[in-house]
């Protein structure tokens, strides 16, 4: 298998997130924790994952303060740190795009409070508490900027205008224009020419639709 990729060198913090958590055993660990199984055995049979790779993960986990290690070298203990209980809603977002999107059987999981109230959406809100949709987001270059980050934000904000592309195709009755589907084909054909083509000789993705705790 060929090495990882490490996207910590870029200056995006989702970038820099999914170096630490982008690996799939990974978040689902963070999952398993969250839930409530905090020893190796739980966790291993939960995932069905190798127990060589397990340590591995966990041991990165740790090294990178997403969770600690406590009890006693023969039955440790795996806590979440801080760092790692800041990824909550992050990861209830992804299960919620989940429910919707990737399980046609309907939720596999139901979030609660203590007293069995199903969670809410999560939503992106202003600090006045309105909301922020992908329709009316807008990025702006923070204090931890690249030149090279702010050069681009800046060119795209001076160059953005409405743009039928947006249009949201799955809303019944409403699609793009064909000469945006045209844009969008071209888009997609340059795209792999500028990337060089399909990958090739890549081993087969593992998938995880195995219905194991789902």
């Amino acid at each position: 298998m060929p090495p990882r990729t490490r996207l910590g060198g870029l200056n995006c913090s989702l970038a820099q997130t999914l170096d630490v958590v982008g690996d799939w055993w990974t978040l689902l660990i963070v999952r398993d924790l969250f839930i409530g199984a905090n020893r190796f055995g739980q966790i291993q049979k939960s995932l069905g994952v190798a127990r060589t790779m397990l340590a591995s993960r966990l041991e990165q986990l740790q090294h990178n303060g997403i969770l600690e290690r406590r009890g006693t070298p023969r039955r440790p203990l795996y806590v979440l740190t801080r760092k790692g209980r800041d990824l909550f809603p992050a990861l209830v977002a992804l299960m919620q795009w989940g429910d919707r999107w990737a399980a046609p059987g309907g939720p596999p999981m139901r979030l609660t409070d203590g007293n069995g109230q199903r969670a809410a959406p999560v939503v992106v809100q202003t600090c006045d508490g309105a909301t922020i949709t992908w329709e009316n987001a807008r990025f702006a270059a923070g204090p931890g900027a690249a030149a090279s980050t702010r050069a681009f934000i800046e060119a795209l904000a001076a160059t953005r205008s409405p743009d039928p592309a947006r249009v949201t195709p799955d809303v019944p009755g409403i699609a793009p224009p064909a000469d945006v589907l045209d844009r969008a084909d071209r888009g997609k054909a340059s795209s792999a020419w500028t990337q060089g083509g399909p990958r090739r000789g890549r081993p087969p993705r593992r998938r995880l639709h195995d219905g194991k705790n789902r």
